[in-house]
C-alpha cells in the first residue's frame, strides 16, 4: 500500500465529506437522472489540473454514466460531463 503525506490524507478526509454531501444533495445521477448517484466525477480531471475539492468541478453519477463518460471520453466532452485543462473555469 502507498503511504500518503498528512497533508495530501487531510485532502482526502476534506474529499470524503464532499463525496458524501453531494451524494446525498443530489440523489439522483446528474447525467441520466433516473438512477440512484454513487459516484462523484470530476469535470476536469486531477491529471488535468482539476481539483478534487471544488463542487463546481463536481458531479454526481450513477455507476453505468460514469463508467460511459469514463469509457467514451469524446461523447462525454462534446456533452460537456469532461474539459480539457484549457477550459476550466479558473484557468
Amino acid at each position: 500500500m502507498r503511504f500518503r503525506s498528512r497533508k495530501m490524507e487531510a485532502t482526502y478526509r476534506k474529499r470524503r465529506e464532499l463525496v458524501k454531501r453531494m451524494l446525498m444533495d443530489f440523489p439522483a445521477c446528474e447525467r441520466c437522472d433516473a438512477a440512484r448517484s454513487t459516484d462523484v466525477h470530476e469535470v476536469v480531471s486531477r491529471a488535468r489540473g482539476g481539483s478534487i475539492l471544488d463542487p463546481n468541478n463536481l458531479v454526481a453519477l450513477c455507476r453505468a454514466c460514469h463508467t460511459f463518460i469514463t469509457e467514451n471520453p469524446e461523447i462525454a466532452h462534446d456533452q460537456g460531463w469532461s474539459k480539457h485543462s484549457w477550459e476550466r473555469d479558473d484557468a
